[in-house]
């Protein structure tokens, strides 16, 4: 019987709070959650999209300095009147800024105050941004650390499209577009 009680008097208690009672009655401060392992308040296809544009930006610029890009960029290179140094040197400036959508998108999207050396790099970038993502990006994501594996299929093909017209590169995911597909499912099931 002792063993028993003292059961009971160990176990941790755990109590979820409400959001009308996260409020505290002195002013509108919320309260804290308690963190429980294993529970996570986001949900999971967002913590699947989290760092897409960053995973394919960072791939794209390992790729673009790899040797195997080098007889894609040869052709694009030469046309622009860049060497191979030159670009390698700004790929890796780049590949550290990489954070998000719009720093992906400042490294592809041409712009008036960039010079014509600048541009002719960006331009190059987003080339072999296209043959990585069209090419290599199914082998990278299968033989890589990234975990979501399945959303990171799912936006290639965004990625690519944005990666052509960078203008209209303002977001990746849009919730109405996703919301209406999962409400078609809904019905036809």
């Amino acid at each position: 019987m002792a063993s028993s009680s003292l059961s009971t008097e160990i176990e941790p208690k755990i109590e979820f709070i409400s959001n009308s009672q996260m409020k505290n009655t002195k002013g509108n401060k919320k309260v804290k959650r308690k963190k429980i392992l294993g529970l996570y308040y986001t949900s999971e296809a967002s913590r699947a999209t989290k760092n897409i544009v960053k995973n394919y930006g960072r791939a794209i610029c390992s790729f673009a300095v790899s040797h195997i890009a080098f007889p894609y960029l040869n052709q694009i290179l030469k046309e622009n009147d860049i060497t191979l140094d030159e670009f390698i040197r700004y790929v890796k400036e780049i590949k550290d800024k990489i954070d998000g959508l719009y720093h992906f998108r400042s490294t592809i999207l041409v712009t008036e105050a960039d010079s014509p050396d600048l541009i002719a790099k960006k331009k190059a970038f987003a080339f072999i941004g296209e043959i990585f993502i069209k090419y290599f990006s199914v082998n990278w994501i299968f033989n890589s650390r990234v975990f979501h594996k399945e959303a990171h299929l799912k936006f290639r093909f965004r990625l690519l499209r944005r990666i052509r017209n960078p203008e209209f590169f303002t977001y990746l995911k849009d919730p109405k577009r996703d919301d209406k597909k999962t409400t078609k499912e809904a019905k036809n099931n």
